[in-house]
């Protein structure tokens, strides 16, 4: 079997310390010590004193103290994670496709952020000017309210009915599913540095008081803001700026990386200038969101064959070799190699046509970078090894997990003792028609005021999945199910048609049935959410256990002269001073 994963270097660390490893700038934001030297083995892995002083930094910067006992506390959890690692290693989890796949993604990964820190080197300088900026930035705080949309050309729509005097208000109502952000006018409430997303915060920084924002690009899609109240903590002292200067070096590095790669995705971007074939493009977008069936095997291999979308590069291709052209197998493919998280995130054509420019850009760099001579970069092989090594421990963490069952006994004790937790609230019948446009939604609401049957219309027209046999009914719903609908279905009398209400660019009609009161839950329908309840405390007790059996299957030896150097230099004057302020969570 294979076992190329040796050893365990900067950057891995990090990712247990801060819950996840950000692609580039894990070897930049490093202070080494010795990377040769190793505080422990663990079988065949060593933690190096490079990887133990950044989780023991990262540690003491976020709980702001050295505690009695903390230095133990790193060292057991690293230790811990490199059981998991030579246990999965030996159970041959390098062998799979699904390690190969992660692999490629890594080296592309790796490929990308190297290209972009060579091409970009003079945007990722940080200046003293950046400093200061970050240090007023840490002790500001803001009162804002938002409006969100998934694409720009919605959100410069909303910005224009603000500036023709509509109230954030009522479009707040309009475009928000969260209940609380509906209610409150799109207000955020009051928040300081490092709480929201980090193209939100520094518009809230520039923009005037009361003035309405242009539309601003964030991580999931595009907000208008207004920044109501902005205040700065007074008597901020040089003193203070220059304990915090080597924190503020570090935030400031990691949110250039941020931003030079937005930049230059969207340059990028616009040098591929990709067009979509539009009949392949809105028939993939209707089997993405399920309102397409499956299409057998011949026909889902001519499928597969159709161009998808064009555009210009000199070196990128599809995987039939012609140049500029990707066919839907080619995304679909690509596709694969991105994670649950990213691919749910396609919800509509919009959604979808980001997702799909986003694998073009990837790949477009990538292949640029496969031009250069960055694979023999020591800091390439690097990346790649400490991030594959990564997704080895998130791999073994996720099948110890899906391993772990409550006990019925345990589930049922935990009901019996709890039995008035367990309570439907107020639930309405619905039935439900989900149409693509506006226009058809106000057809079918002509029809039905003329007479028309409700199931009829949704089993003909609806596009949600299953409607057709379900005749559009949603069964029994709560409040919290419907969303920003809720509102205006509870409040409808048994009978009324609500809508229609635009939902993720698609548009609905719903049918208010009757009312069923608060009502106990059996066992049986209460056990998802006792499960869920108890499924941290189950997994916790499974990989204690794990853990302990690794410990007498796996030789471990620590070297104590080793950590306590480590120690002596991380709690040295100089290093406690530069660690003296908070420092800002690495959340960019």
């Amino acid at each position: 079997m294979t076992r190329a994963l040796r050893p365990l270097r900067l950057g891995t660390a990090a990712a247990l310390a801060v819950g996840a490893l950000a692609w580039g700038g894990c070897a930049e934001d490093a202070a080494p010590v010795a990377e040769e030297a190793v505080v422990a083995t663990v079988g065949d892995g060593v933690i190096t004193a490079d990887a133990f002083a950044e989780a023991y930094a990262q540690t003491i910067l976020r709980a702001g103290t050295d505690g009695p006992g903390a230095a133990e506390a790193v060292l057991n959890t690293l230790i811990h994670r490199q059981l998991l690692i030579e246990a999965a290693l030996d159970d041959g989890l390098t062998d799979s496709p699904e390690f190969a796949a992660a692999r490629t993604l890594a080296e592309t990964k790796a490929l990308v952020d190297l290209y972009t820190a060579r091409e970009m080197a003079d945007e990722l300088q940080v200046t003293e000017a950046d400093l200061r900026e970050a240090f007023v930035q840490m002790n500001t705080t803001y009162e804002a309210r938002h409006l969100y949309a998934r694409d720009r050309e919605t959100a410069e729509a909303l910005r224009q009915r603000i500036e023709a005097g509509e109230s954030f208000e009522a479009l707040a109502r309009e475009t928000f599913a969260d209940s609380a952000l509906a209610a409150s006018g799109g207000s955020v409430g009051a928040f300081g540095h490092d709480e929201m997303d980090p193209a939100f915060e520094r518009a809230a920084f520039q923009l005037p008081i009361g003035e309405v924002s242009e539309p601003v690009r964030t991580a999931t899609g595009y907000s208008v803001l207004r920044v109501d109240a902005r205040s700065t903590r007074p008597l901020l002292t040089e003193a203070e700026f220059d304990r915090r200067r080597d924190n503020l070096r570090r935030y400031v590095g990691k949110r250039k990386r941020t931003e030079v790669r937005f930049a230059l995705s969207r340059a990028t971007l616009d040098d591929l200038d990709p067009q979509f074939e539009p009949a392949a493009f809105d028939r993939l977008v209707a089997f993405a969101t399920g309102r397409e069936a499956p299409l057998d095997a011949e026909a889902l291999a001519d499928w597969r064959r159709q161009p998808l979308v064009r555009f210009s590069s000199d070196v990128l291709s599809g995987t039939d070799g012609t140049r500029g052209v990707w066919t839907v197998a080619d995304v679909e493919d690509r596709a694969a190699s991105m994670t649950e998280r990213q691919r749910a995130a396609v919800q509509d054509a919009g959604s979808l046509r980001e997702f799909i420019e986003g694998l073009l850009v990837r790949d477009e760099l990538a292949a640029r970078a496969r031009a250069t001579d960055l694979t023999e970069d020591p800091l390439f092989a690097r990346i790649v090894r400490d991030q594959t090594e990564e997704w080895v421990f998130q791999e073994a963490k996720r099948r110890l997990r899906t391993s772990v069952e409550v006990p019925a006994d345990s589930a049922r004790a935990h009901f019996e003792a709890r039995r008035d937790a367990y309570v439907w609230p107020e639930r309405v019948a619905a039935q439900e028609i989900l149409v693509a446009s506006r226009a058809t939604a106000d057809d079918l609401l002509r029809q039905l005021r003329e007479g028309a049957d409700f199931g009829a219309l949704a089993r003909e027209h609806s596009l949600r999945l299953g409607a057709a046999s379900a005749s559009g009914n949603l069964g029994l719903v709560t409040r919290a199910q419907m969303g920003r609908l809720a509102e205006d279905l509870f409040a409808a009398a048994p009978g009324e048609i609500v809508g229609p209400v635009e939902v993720e660019g698609r548009y609905a009609l719903l049918l208010r049935g009757e009312r069923v009161g608060p009502t106990p839950m059996t066992f049986a329908e209460a056990r998802p959410q006792i499960e869920a309840e108890l499924d941290q405390t189950f997994a916790q007790v499974r990989l204690a256990e794990t853990v302990a059996a690794l410990r007498d299957r796996y030789p471990i030896e620590i070297h104590p002269d080793v950590m306590e150097r480590v120690l002596g230099t991380l709690r040295s004057p100089q290093a406690t001073a530069a660690r003296s302020g908070s420092s800002p969570s690495d959340r960019s």
